[in-house]
């Protein structure tokens, strides 16, 4: 499977809203039909809005609800996107989905994410804020991967192990752009051993080596973002004749490496 060019332009996991509104929105399983696709909201519900959801105890019976549907039904869908909090009993539950190609969770409480591999056909994965995840070594088993965007993983700084999915094309690390809240990556070595590559975006982040230049490595590279520092800006000239670059910051917003 290929990138579509406005996947490499914005990043697969961008909200386009043309595809995002094909999409059907829920809050129970008692809403589905025969979606194969869905938007879940099963936490942080507007009581205001849903007062029937007010009390602890109906709010924690839609989670285990949602739980028991996605362990019941592991063929049922090919694409999940949560706009909620997930707990670590939900994140299990999603991992018996077996036909799943595409999975975005905003962010939630899940230290743990070795079920994972289950997920076999996992295609596209973005995993927002998760601070308290511990290992990203149950990803590198999704061989099938084509696209991962990963924020926040505060407890990680060795992401070398990414560099054994070889089908992988668009990689997208980021630290929490809200804050900012900064992660630490030891190096980017690893970018060596995936030339296949052809999105990288890299945002909020320190890197302990200070030496960007495994990028130059990247020959396939249509996309490039980089936040702008002192060591980005002194090999800025060398990045920005990779010979297939089109995209991204260094691209199309020269003027903030300020050179």
């Amino acid at each position: 499977m290929t990138l579509l060019k406005r996947e490499l332009q914005y990043g697969f996991s961008y909200y386009f809203k043309d595809e995002r509104d094909k999409i059907k929105s829920v809050m129970s399983p008692q809403e589905i039909n025969t979606e194969d696709r869905l938007c879940i909201t099963c936490t942080q519900i507007d009581f205001h809005r849903y007062p029937q959801y007010k009390s602890n105890k109906l709010r924690k019976q839609l989670v285990h609800d949602w739980c028991t549907f996605l362990i019941e039904n592991p063929n049922r869908f090919t694409e999940l996107i949560f706009s909620s909090r997930i707990p670590q009993e939900l994140f299990d539950a999603i991992c018996h989905q077996k036909k799943l190609k595409k999975l975005e969770i905003k962010w939630g409480a899940y230290p743990d994410i070795s079920k994972i591999i289950n997920l076999k056909n996992l295609e596209f994965l973005t995993l927002g804020p998760g601070s308290s995840i511990q290992s990203i070594e149950p990803i590198i088993q999704l061989k099938n991967l084509i696209g991962l965007h990963i924020e926040y993983f505060k407890n990680i700084t060795d992401y070398s192990p990414l560099s054994k999915l070889n089908n992988l094309k668009s990689l997208y690390i980021e630290g929490n752009g809200n804050g900012p809240q900064f992660i630490t990556i030891e190096s980017l070595d690893f970018l060596k051993e995936m030339p296949q590559l052809q999105f990288l975006k890299l945002l909020t982040f320190r890197l302990q080596t200070k030496d960007y230049l495994p990028i130059l490595e990247l020959k396939n590279l249509e996309h490039l973002t980089l936040r702008s520092n002192r060591e980005v800006k002194k090999v800025y000239n060398d990045l920005i004749k990779l010979p297939n670059l089109k995209w991204g910051l260094l691209k199309e917003k020269p003027e903030i490496y300020n050179l």
